[in-house]
């Protein structure tokens, strides 16, 4: 996967994906797997703006149940199934617990009664999933088990718990990368740090974007049949160019935050702060994520971390899970993005859109484009779904059946992972056990090819610092294969190396020197980049 910005001039495409966040990655990967011609750009990386602000999983809906939409929840039920099936290596069981209380709709009859109902509207959650995949009943348990799992938890009224299971991402800027690998595989054109500056016209159509290189500053232009506005947050200063500011009407976003904590998580709860919002604590690779906090609307280019946002955030998070006891000192990382919001509800609290928003903008006289404004991660390959059938009809085209929801994404092609991680153990390179298996569950079937990298020089499978694992290989495979062009791209987002913590500076700079020998990147750029990553951790 190279970034070669000449194929994106040299031909005109059915299809032109404006956004690489995980809508616009699962849109190009069904167009190209319906036979489409795709091109896929994004003004920063794959994976860099809101998608990369995820709480790690991929839920089945059980509070739209609540709500009492059923379609709603069968929608994810289905797409949570899918994922488990086409990327069994990135996403798993997890459980999840909340507390019971004496009497109302918290009472340990009432939520034994609605797991029951969710287990019978999930019954085919587990069809075609892997053994070790499948997720097992939601069960209510009693009080001396519940607090076994959060030995912290003020009991207080507390009489039990209900706990069911959702799905959750092992690495999800990975999972995200192969839609990427899947859509270039099939055919597809994909090149990051490509900024869509204004659509191309040819009367009232829109033909495609002039667009210009963020590396270089080359201007060049893209054509295409339809063009998929797609960059999520970013979407209105585009559709605004073509409509005179007419852009994506009734469509507010909001600043969302999650944060990666150092604190362990013994088990995965739920929490209802006074605010309104509802907040998770989700145990992720021996940290634990809590989120999502939604602050005001926010312009998309301030996106930047205050302290008052993290404290706002503390308090709430706090009020939520006080046994929880989370103070500044333990914040590692703070992810941050843009959603769609109605505005805010009678307690002030911020209201987010519960259905992605699609636009077919023929009815606004700009035949050739479509804005896709996402709302959830669960959901992104079910909408990509739909807007390619609405794509085919503004091509007056017949496409193939969309076969995203059977076919397994690149590296994710495993009859039983099981048997195919046992297997990985066993290797004739000096590389341990614990490192073998993570590659394997990061990179699935693909990741033979690092190991062919580190059996032709032994010096890559060394560690990048002294408390960061990530290898060598994993830098210099992103370099190579997987288009980082940025230091961020490789420490972030390919690899784990700064995904739940500064990684530390002597890995930063040992993958930077990495990154300048593959890209020729002088002194002043090592720096720059040095400072772009650990710019990711401040906050100000």
């Amino acid at each position: 996967m190279n970034r070669n910005l000449r194929l994106l001039t040299e031909t005109e495409f059915d299809i032109l994906v404006v956004g690489g966040g995980i809508y616009g990655v699962t849109i190009a990967w069904d167009a190209a797997q319906r036979g489409l011609s795709v091109a896929l750009i994004d003004r920063g990386d794959f994976g860099g703006g809101t998608s990369l602000n995820s709480l790690k999983t991929v839920h089945g809906g059980l509070r739209s149940l609540q709500r009492g939409n059923v379609v709603d929840t069968r929608r994810f039920v289905r797409e949570r199934r899918t994922f488990l099936r086409i990327a069994p290596h990135l996403v798993e069981p997890l459980r999840f617990v909340i507390p019971t209380y004496p009497g109302g709709t918290r009472s340990r009859s009432v939520m034994r009664m609605a797991l029951a109902v969710n287990d019978l509207i999930a019954s085919d959650r587990n069809d075609g999933v892997d053994p070790a995949r499948r997720l097992g009943p939601g069960r209510v348990i009693d009080r001396d088990e519940l607090l076994r799992l959060f030995p912290g938890l003020q009991a207080g009224r507390v009489t039990g718990g209900a706990a069911w299971y959702e799905a959750q991402m092992y690495n999800p800027d990975r999972l995200l990368l192969g839609f990427v690998q899947s859509a270039v595989a099939a055919g597809a054109v994909a090149a990051n740090y490509v900024v869509a500056s204004k659509a191309l016209r040819r009367g009232d159509r829109v033909v495609g974007v002039t667009a210009n290189d963020g590396l270089t500053g080359a201007a060049f232009d893209i054509r295409a049949r339809v063009t998929i506005n797609a960059a999520g947050g970013w979407a209105s200063a585009l559709t605004a160019s073509v409509l005179g500011g007419r852009a994506s009407a009734g469509v507010q976003m909001s600043k969302a935050f999650n944060v990666l904590t150092r604190l362990p998580a013994p088990a995965c709860g739920l929490g209802n702060s006074v605010d309104g919002q509802f907040l998770f604590c989700v145990p992720w690779r021996g940290i634990a994520a809590f989120g999502t906090f939604h602050g005001a609307h926010a312009a998309t280019d301030d996106l930047k971390v205050r302290e008052s946002d993290v404290s706002g955030f503390l308090a709430a998070l706090n009020r939520a899970f006080p046994a929880a006891r989370v103070h500044r000192d333990d914040v590692a990382l703070v992810h941050r993005g843009l959603l769609p919001t109605t505005g805010t509800g009678r307690n002030g609290e911020v209201a987010l859109t519960k259905v992605s928003y699609v636009r077919d903008h023929r009815a606004d006289g700009a035949p050739g484009l479509v804005t896709v404004i996402g709302v959830r991660f669960t959901t992104a390959r079910r909408t990509a779904e739909q807007v390619v059938d609405l794509a085919g009809r503004v091509l007056t085209r017949t496409l193939r059946p969309c076969r995203t929801a059977a076919t397994p994404l690149a590296g994710g092609d495993i009859a039983d992972i099981n048997t195919f991680l046992s297997e990985t153990k066993h290797s004739k390179l000096a590389i341990d056990a614990v490192t073998m298996v993570r590659l394997a569950r990061s990179y699935g079937t693909l990741h033979p090819c690092l190991l062919s990298m580190i059996d032709a020089d032994s010096t890559l499978a060394s560690p990048l610092g002294a408390t960061c694992p990530v290898t060598r290989a994993e830098i210099v495979y992103a370099v190579r294969a997987e288009m980082a062009m940025r230091l961020a791209d490789a420490l972030l987002r390919r690899t784990e190396a700064g995904s739940a913590a500064h990684p530390g500076r002597d890995a930063i700079e040992a993958a930077a020197a990495i990154m300048a020998q593959g890209h020729g990147w002088d002194a002043a750029r090592i720096a720059a980049e040095i400072d772009g990553v650990e710019a990711r951790y401040r906050i100000e």
